[in-house]
């Protein structure tokens, strides 16, 4: 399931944006715009270990951030590395684990209010599945999924390869799939 997560990432990009006219999403705002997508309060957003901000502290420089007083980082990165994807694919990861725990603890989930989080995806009727892709993209994205990106998120609430998971999984790669696009993650 992970290698069709990856696949996502390069798929699901914006038409018609060059290069050139990408502007990277730096720390503090990917943290604002992941928190307001997921209906979490910025600081429960990701922590490694339990104990260290993954925003403020682990994977700030990685994010584009910067911290002169306390680590002598006068200057951010000028563009994302490849410690950047790794951060990034990281934070959102966390985050959206962390939005799944909480709405499949409630009777009134916040964001994964279309997928029965308790059951497997083979429980989960296609209707379901794309209220749930229609909900997120609106989340992330601001705006409905294309036919494309919905056929081929489809793929992965596929009964017949990944019907015996559970539907916390499916959750978790819409949710991924979402947050590492281009369009989220660059203006």
């Amino acid at each position: 399931m992970r290698a069709l997560l990856l696949g996502f990432f390069m798929l699901l990009m914006s038409p018609g944006l060059e290069a050139s006219e990408w502007i990277w999403k730096r720390s503090r705002i990917l943290e604002a715009d992941l928190a307001r997508a997921l209906a979490l309060p910025r600081e429960d957003l990701c922590h490694e270990l339990g104990l260290y901000s993954c925003f403020t502290g682990v994977h700030l420089f990685a994010l584009g951030g910067n911290d002169a007083v306390g680590r002598s980082q006068y200057t951010p990165l000028e563009q994302p590395t490849q410690l950047s994807a790794i951060a990034v694919e990281r934070v959102v990861s966390q985050a959206c684990l962390q939005r799944i725990a909480l709405d499949a603890e409630t009777s009134a989930p916040v964001v994964f209010t279309s997928l029965k989080l308790q059951q497997t995806i083979a429980e989960q009727s296609e209707t379901a599945v794309r209220a749930q892709i229609r909900s997120l993209s609106q989340r992330f994205l601001q705006r409905d999924p294309r036919a494309e990106e919905e056929q081929l998120l489809l793929h992965l609430a596929d009964p017949q390869r990944f019907g015996a998971l559970p539907a916390r999984d499916l959750a978790h790669g819409l949710c991924l799939a979402f947050g590492s696009q281009l369009e989220f993650l660059f203006f």
